[in-house]
């Protein structure tokens, strides 16, 4: 999948769990808990004004009031039992002041508004004598009391005793919201009146508008946004309606009959800023409910809308949507991977300074090897070809400190970047996952593990097999003697010279042991030869060649193959536990993913990945180890050997271009070390430009917009207040309730 294609997909599918989670918001919250279908009682004057507007319906009565009826409430008024349920709002505080009003909205069939009745309940919790209400209501009229009240203007004072009041009045004012009833048969439309009586697929929708619409300022920028009504349409059906589904809702089975309910929440689409192209195709955004059912003889009693203005109260939206740990978040991962970046360069710094420092390594080596080439002209020139090549270790020790400094800037970057990307962990989660992932890699790496030996094995083979192998030992032999021969070191007149030394100045072997001038003047016993010239000819026939080759040989190989192979070992399992620490923290599959074929993916050019330059750095390290661990060792035998040979040595000087072919070797170990660690250097700069950026640029745009628009809905839901006004500092909501007109044939009727 190409990158482009990858970037719209997660945007698409970020903004529709985004609004997925809005929504959820949104059903759990204060608003939608007023159309929640309960059987519960509402108050006596939602009751009496659902009888009325029932009966008035019923009787085709166009006045803007209606006598109350006593008609009771049961299975028979339809009308009352759906209003009841969708206009109750169980969580209404009596106790509390304040003030409620519903809107009753008396519709024909297609949703064209007759008759319009306001209803106001004006909560009395600290039981006042007075209550002063504001109104723009006509025609008021006290529906349970006798108390009464005086008018001035918009204002209303009413003598409440303590008691609750419940009031009603006309109004002209404009609706905030209307709906709209299309009908449908076996998918034409079709007019109410024809639909009455037919039998089919039969399809009811009901279309919103919202005219309420208020200013808000999203991003320092003044837009026009719609105030949010959160609406509800239901119907009831009888046994006749078959196969009943609705969109954005739910149908319920109260036994002999059957509840419809969906909802829609008109203009939120256009305020949030979003279109159907920002959705996955499975999402409807909710602006229209649609019930279907198939249908015998068809009649309808009514159908019943709520609707509310808001969403939640803002400071609750602002708690659930508050992105100050996000921003906390993402500054740090911005600030993680510059971290990364800048280790990354250091080390490829670092080991640009290794790399420089092995010419000065390498100019001792030929130093070493002209010293050779010059042997004849005496021992002391060797020395001090060696000393040179002493004293350029150096300066090799301090390329690797500058290597070691490097790697452990980077392996702290590393951890920096493991802790930001999984900041939605707790730190007890995130350490449990650590821990469990370097107990497996500690274990996978113990000493006696298959994985330690397999490693060690391979390290440790590979550093023997090259300074112990036979042609390397028998070269050196070979050459000392050769050399020792050609100067005449093992003449009978050059042993008698010796033993005349060993007989002044006695003799002290190998291991230390030390024979006095006495001992060397006597003869060994049984034999007619001195301890002295036993000695000498010991010397120099027999273990002096063999001696200083396997001293040589040995030396290097005993110091350096096991330093080697825990330096291997150990190398393998930091890096182990850096990779399995990242892994186990990152949490989502689609990061791990992304970071995988990142960090797998091979440049083009150089045929690297962010593996694969590992594996060389590991590589290029072995080399490099083949000389720094046991080098100073090798070349202090061998300048002790040099101090006791004179002459000119032709193997020696073969012996030492084979060392001056190993420093090219550690050199080009450096340079494929070095090489790696660019390398890794690209491969974090591109990794930050492909992944980290992009997804910290996503951040700040879509969705931080998205949140903004969603607060600022909220709160010109929150703002909205009533359609005819409250008293100034009064809790107040309002709620509307359309109903409509019944679909029947005459003879029904």
């Amino acid at each position: 999948m190409k990158f482009q294609e990858l970037k719209e997909r997660f945007k698409n599918r970020f903004s529709m769990r985004m609004m997925a989670g809005v929504l959820c918001i949104v059903l759990a919250g204060g608003s939608i808990g007023a159309y929640q279908l309960q059987a519960e009682q509402m108050t006596e004057v939602d009751t009496n004004a659902a009888k009325q507007l029932n009966a008035a319906a019923k009787k085709g009565k166009k006045s803007k009031k209606a006598e109350i009826e006593t008609e009771s409430d049961d299975d028979k008024s339809i009308a009352g039992k759906l209003i009841s349920m969708l206009g109750n709002n169980s969580d209404a505080e009596e106790s509390m002041d304040g003030k409620e009003e519903t809107v009753y909205l008396i519709s024909d069939a297609n949703g064209n508004v007759t008759n319009t009745i306001v209803s106001s309940w004006l909560k009395n919790g600290s039981a006042s004598a007075r209550i002063e209400d504001m109104t723009t209501l006509s025609e008021i009229e006290n529906v349970k009391g006798d108390e009464t009240f005086t008018q001035d203007g918009e204002k209303i004072t009413w003598q409440a005793d303590g008691e609750d009041i419940y009031y009603r009045g006309t109004t002209t004012k404009e609706m905030p919201i209307s709906q709209q009833l299309t009908y449908y048969l076996d998918g034409n439309e079709i007019s109410p009146e024809e639909l009455a009586g037919k039998s089919g697929r039969v399809t009811i929708r009901f279309d919103y508008t919202n005219h309420e619409k208020a200013m808000a300022d999203i991003n320092g920028k003044q837009e026009e946004i719609y105030v949010p009504f959160t609406v509800v349409s239901g119907v009831v059906l009888d046994d006749s309606f078959r196969n009943v589904r609705v969109n954005n809702g739910r149908v319920l089975s109260t036994g002999d009959k059957i509840a419809a309910v969906g909802f829609a929440m008109p203009g939120l689409k256009e305020s949030l800023g979003v279109s159907d192209e920002d959705f996955d195709e499975d999402f409807e955004f909710p602006e229209y409910v649609e019930i279907t059912a198939d249908v015998e003889d068809f009649s309808l009693e009514m159908t019943a809308t709520a609707a509310a203005a808001g969403l939640m109260s803002d400071d609750e939206l602002s708690k659930n949507l508050d992105l100050s740990e996000l921003d906390d978040t993402v500054d740090d991962l911005t600030d993680a991977m510059d971290q990364l970046k800048d280790g990354g360069s250091r080390l490829s710094d670092g080991l640009d300074t290794l790399h420089e420092n092995m010419g000065d390594f390498s100019g001792g080596v030929n130093s070493l090897k002209d010293g050779v080439n010059a042997y004849t002209e005496g021992a002391s020139k060797l020395a001090d070809g060696i000393q040179t090549l002493s004293d350029s270790s150096g300066s090799l020790e301090s390329g690797v400190n500058a290597l070691n400094s490097s790697a452990k800037t980077i392996h702290e970057g590393i951890q920096k970047l493991d802790q930001t990307l999984n900041t939605q962990m707790t730190d007890k989660e995130k350490a449990a996952a650590v821990k469990e992932v370097n107990q497996t890699i500690e274990a996978q790496f113990a000493q006696g593990s298959d994985s330690y030996h397999q490693i060690y094995d391979a390290a440790v083979q590979n550093f023997n097999n090259t300074i112990n192998g036979e042609s390397t030992v028998q070269s050196v032999q070979a050459g000392i003697q050769s050399g020792m021969q050609a100067q005449g070191l093992t003449s009978e007149g050059v042993i008698a010279a010796l033993a005349q030394y060993y007989a002044a100045n006695g003799f002290t072997d190998a291991s230390g042991q030390n024979y006095p001038a006495e001992v060397c003047q006597s003869n060994v016993p049984g034999t007619e030869t001195t301890y002295a010239a036993y000695f000498a000819n010991a010397v120099l026939n027999g273990g002096l060649a063999s001696s200083l080759a396997d001293g040589i040989t040995s030396g290097i190989a005993s110091q350096g193959a096991p330093s080697v192979g825990e330096a291997v070992v150990n190398a393998c399992e930091s890096a182990a536990k850096q990779a399995g620490a990242a892994a186990a923290v990152s949490g989502a599959e689609s990061a791990k993913k992304q970071i995988a074929s990142a960090i797998e993916a091979k440049d083009a050019q150089s045929g690297y990945s962010l593996v694969s330059g590992v594996q060389a750095l590991s590589a290029g390290t072995q080399q490099l180890a083949d000389s720094v661990p046991a080098l100073k060792s090798g070349i202090s035998q061998l300048l002790g050997g040099a101090n006791e040979l004179t002459g000119n040595n032709a193997a020696l000087k073969d012996g030492v271009s084979k060392l001056a072919d190993g420093t090219v070797q550690i050199r080009d170990g450096v340079v494929k070390l070095d090489d790696g660690a660019h390398e890794l250097s690209d491969g974090l700069v591109e990794f930050d430009e492909k992944a980290v950026s992009k997804m910290v640029d996503a951040y700040h745009g879509d969705v931080k917009d998205l949140v903004e628009r969603m607060k600022a809905v909220a709160k010109a839901g929150e703002d909205y207040g009533t359609l005819c006004g409250a008293a100034e500092g009064v809790s107040a909501s309002t709620k509307f309730i359309f109903r409509t007109d019944a679909i029947k044939t005459e003879e029904a009727e």
